[in-house]
């Protein structure tokens, strides 16, 4: 119950995309316990299957963005423009391998005119909210060039960090202070100089409060402090 009720999440978040003309790539992917994304279904004459991706592939890396869970690489597809050809790496067979994917409208249910066969909507968006507040809530926040996410409590456990502390970084801007300074995409933000990180909001407040922070984040499962100059 609790896969459909995240589906129906994205499917919800992803609809005012799609009418904006953004990617898709024709792949239905799954959690891993190590980095990357699983492939569990390629639809038939996809991008993805025309590109050569395989059911049981991991996505390592999309458009040389590190890949860290479903909800990164569900919206790094979203904001692919229409006929943009990108690198998708993989692991197949312990071997690592750059796939070329160019992303298509999606030529599904969901494009122009749709509707959802259900008896009611909201009540099952009722559902929704007490079940999934993680997917459903989804707060992103960019400063200084450093895109952060909210963690949820499945993703603190894959990156090592206890209690409710940190943001997720998925990405970071090509000559930013940040990537100068050597943060990457994957990193946690547990704290800005002295004060914890919990939320994409104390993320923004505290990156505008200190023009050169010391940025302490997880990486591998160990703390380390990053000054941004």
């Amino acid at each position: 119950m609790r896969k459909i009720l995240s589906a129906f999440v994205i499917v919800l978040a992803a609809v005012p995309v799609w009418a904006q003309g953004s990617g898709w790539i024709g792949v239905s992917v799954d959690e891993q316990k190590d980095r990357g994304a699983l492939v569990r279904r390629v639809e038939p004459n996809s991008p993805a299957e025309k590109a050569g991706v395989k059911e049981g592939d991991v996505i390592l890396e999309f458009n040389k963005e590190p890949v860290v869970g479903v909800q990164q690489l569900t919206r790094l597809v979203r904001e692919t423009p229409i006929g943009r050809t990108i690198d998708v790496k993989v692991l197949r067979n312990n071997r690592e391998e750059t796939l070329k994917v160019t992303a298509e409208r999606n030529s599904g249910a969901f494009d122009g005119n749709f509707s959802f066969n259900m008896p009611d909507v909201h009540v099952f968006a009722d559902q929704v909210v007490r079940n999934v507040p993680r997917i459903e809530m989804h707060t992103v926040h960019v400063q200084s060039g450093i895109r952060v996410e909210q963690l949820s409590d499945q993703l603190r456990d894959f990156f090592g960090v206890t209690g409710t502390n940190g943001v997720l970084v998925t990405s970071v801007e090509r000559g930013s202070a940040a990537e100068k300074a050597g943060l990457k995409a994957g990193d946690v933000i547990t704290a800005i100089g002295t004060r914890i990180i919990r939320t994409p909001e104390d993320f923004s407040r505290e990156m505008r409060a200190d023009s050169k922070p010391v940025v302490k984040v997880m990486r591998d499962k160990v703390e380390r402090e990053i000054r941004l100059d």
